[in-house]
């Protein structure tokens, strides 16, 4: 009688035990593969990693302290540059001497008042040919001074350009006197002028000519009673004792009325 063993021997697996081992071993297997690739790729990864440092260490380092010393040298000639342009400006703007000949403001002053007086006065007191040669030799000094007192030279040439052109207005204005036949004081009479009117009419064109006169020569006296006090001020203290000291300038002329 044959009896069956109640336990088999675990070296003899069953029949349907067979296909479990199979997939373990397949498991290990790919398990081993799937190792061993990384394990290469992280030494591939390494070998890399060496060789890319080894030829970062192998590149020259003249490059690099070429770069560095171009950069120095711009940075020495923009300090230079900037410490020059400071130096020329502290030159220029400095004015340890004070100014010689005459201040600008007993240049101009002669002039204020016989131009933007009443028509009545004619062409007294005042000539267009001298304000310009006092408005060309301020021009010159300016150009020979330093920045500072530019300023002052750049409000009288404003200034008399001001009475300049007052002054072409008031001829302007002669000129109408002369075209009514009406004498002028410094000018020629007109041998154009009306005779068809009678005195009084000629009386009252005069007026109308006079007080249109009036007008103008109000805004002209506002512009430069303006730049004539910031004159003042500019001009303190910059010329030498005897030349031009503020205390010898004279006041702005008061303004003249129209009688």
């Amino acid at each position: 009688m044959i009896f069956d063993e109640p336990n088999p021997s675990p070296s003899e697996p069953s029949a349907g035990s067979h296909e479990p081992v199979r997939r373990r071993r397949r498991r290990r297997r790919s398990s081993s593969d799937e190792g061993g690739s990384s394990s290469s790729r992280r030494r591939r990864g390494g070998e890399s990693t060496f060789r890319e440092a080894t030829r970062l260490d192998q590149l020259p380092r003249h490059s690099a302290d070429a770069n560095t010393t171009a950069w120095l040298v711009v940075l020495v000639l923009l300090v230079a540059a900037v410490l020059g342009f400071a130096w020329y400006l502290h030159q220029e703007r400095s004015a340890p001497d004070k100014l010689s000949g005459d201040a600008p403001s007993t240049l101009i002053m002669p002039f204020i008042d016989p131009i933007l007086a009443p028509l009545e006065t004619g062409t007294d007191g005042f000539s267009a040919d001298n304000l310009s040669s006092v408005e060309n030799a301020l021009r010159s000094v300016r150009s020979k001074v330093n920045l500072d007192d530019q300023e002052v030279y750049a409000t009288a040439m404003t200034l008399t350009q001001i009475l300049g052109e007052a002054a072409a207005d008031r001829q302007r204005h002669l000129a109408r006197l002369l075209k009514l036949g009406s004498p002028v004081i410094g000018m020629a009479p007109d041998p154009s002028a009306r005779t068809d009117i009678g005195e009084a009419e000629q009386k009252h064109l005069e007026l109308a000519v006079g007080i249109s006169w009036q007008r103008n020569s109000v805004i002209y006296r506002n512009r430069v009673e303006e730049l004539w006090y910031r004159l003042l001020r500019l001009e303190q203290g910059r010329f030498r004792e005897g030349s031009a000291p503020q205390s010898m300038v004279p006041p702005m002329p008061a303004s003249s009325t129209n009688e």
